[in-house]
């Protein structure tokens, strides 16, 4: 086609066209080139691209491994975390209820020990109710069977018998059975002892009245059988049985008149005893309470005699009031007590004479040689 072409155009036409037509051929070779060239930037642009693509694609998946890796170490670590936080938790629900069950265990065992504890005091309770009920029925018996004055021997028992036991009729029939015996069996004993006192006879007068004393009387005969008993306990030159005795009289009644030779009689069995102290101090209190006692000097002899004996002396047995005179033997009339219950003052011995010899110091004195009138008949009962 291109000869039959070529020898159609032979002419100048023919050869401008040709150039023409050469020049669109290397037009367009030069676009296709042009287009080539792009076309091949375009590849490797795309190339550039797709190793990009690639590099990111691989760090991408790259970064999809180290997360998912450390996702799974999280999910351990949470697994364990959850396991560790289970466990423990329930250690401590177990632990807790441990402690709850202890707790009961130590609240039952305890109530178990209490509930022990009163039942073995109620059955010694209930022992000692009946051991006391036995008591006070053969403390009854002795008090209603036994002949004479052996019925005191229940009173004696009652006094050594825990009452505390008993129901308040059982103490309440003990007790006004024991107050019978003490004013029909006591009074006669109490009088003998005050009737073997006014015959000097203070052995016998210091037995019945420390047996009167034995059955727990009414304070008012406690209190008058104490005086005359010190004093019998201190002509026996048993001081340290007679202080308490006199000591009780002293401080429980103040307002008796033979309160003064108490005193003087309590300091003398103070100072025998060696509380010289006490001695000083109760004849100090006798001379500022009673200045003008027919007492007086003896008192102040005795104070004398303490201060000595303080000082690391001795007693002198020349002192004239070293030992107080001996009461004489009362009258009749003097048995009586007087109204009110108080304790009959024995009578003031005379003063002595200032040349008299007195006794020895810590003996006491006799009483005086005129033989005593008889004893008077039993005196009455002081109004209560």
């Amino acid at each position: 086609m291109i000869v039959e072409r070529a020898g159609i155009l032979s002419d100048p036409t023919r050869k401008l066209s040709m150039s023409q037509e050469k020049h669109e051929v290397e037009k367009e070779l030069g676009e296709i080139r042009k287009e080539v060239i792009e076309s091949r930037n375009l590849v490797i642009k795309t190339d550039n691209l797709l190793k990009n693509l690639h590099a990111e694609m691989k760090m991408v998946g790259k970064r999809q491994e180290d997360f998912q890796k450390r996702q799974w170490i999280s999910s351990a670590a949470a697994y364990v975390a959850f396991a560790i936080i289970a466990v423990g938790g329930g250690l401590m629900i177990s632990a807790a209820r441990t402690a709850s069950a202890g707790a009961d265990r130590d609240r039952l065992e305890k109530q178990v020990a209490e509930l022990s504890q009163q039942v073995e005091k109620q059955r010694a309770d209930a022992q000692g109710q009946a051991t006391a009920q036995r008591g006070a029925v053969e403390v009854y018996k002795a008090m209603t069977t036994l002949p004479g004055e052996e019925r005191l021997k229940g009173v004696t028992q009652l006094a050594k018998l825990d009452t505390t036991r008993l129901s308040i009729l059982e103490r309440q029939a003990l007790t006004d059975k024991a107050d019978q015996l003490r004013r029909e069996i006591g009074q006669a004993v109490l009088e003998r002892g005050k009737a073997a006192f006014r015959r000097n006879e203070m052995t016998a007068a210091a037995t019945e009245l420390s047996r009167f004393l034995d059955m727990n009387p009414d304070p008012q005969d406690s209190l008058e059988a104490s005086f005359f008993l010190g004093i019998a306990y201190n002509s026996l030159r048993k001081h340290e049985q007679a202080v308490p005795l006199l000591a009780r009289f002293v401080t429980e009644d103040k307002r008796n008149k033979s309160r003064d030779y108490a005193m003087l009689l309590l300091a003398q069995s103070y100072q025998e005893t060696n509380q010289l102290d006490k001695a000083a101090q109760t004849a100090r209190d006798a001379l500022g309470q009673y200045p003008n006692s027919d007492y007086a000097p003896q008192m102040k002899g005795r104070l004398s005699t303490v201060k000595r004996l303080q000082s690391g002396g001795t007693a002198d047995a020349a002192d004239p009031a070293a030992v107080p005179p001996g009461p004489a033997a009362p009258a009749p009339a003097a048995a009586v007590a007087p109204a009110g219950g108080a304790v009959a003052a024995p009578p003031r011995p005379p003063a002595p004479a200032p040349a008299a010899v007195q006794p020895a110091a810590g003996v006491q004195p006799q009483p005086p040689a005129a033989k005593p009138p008889a004893p008077a008949p039993a005196p009455a009962k002081p109004p209560g």
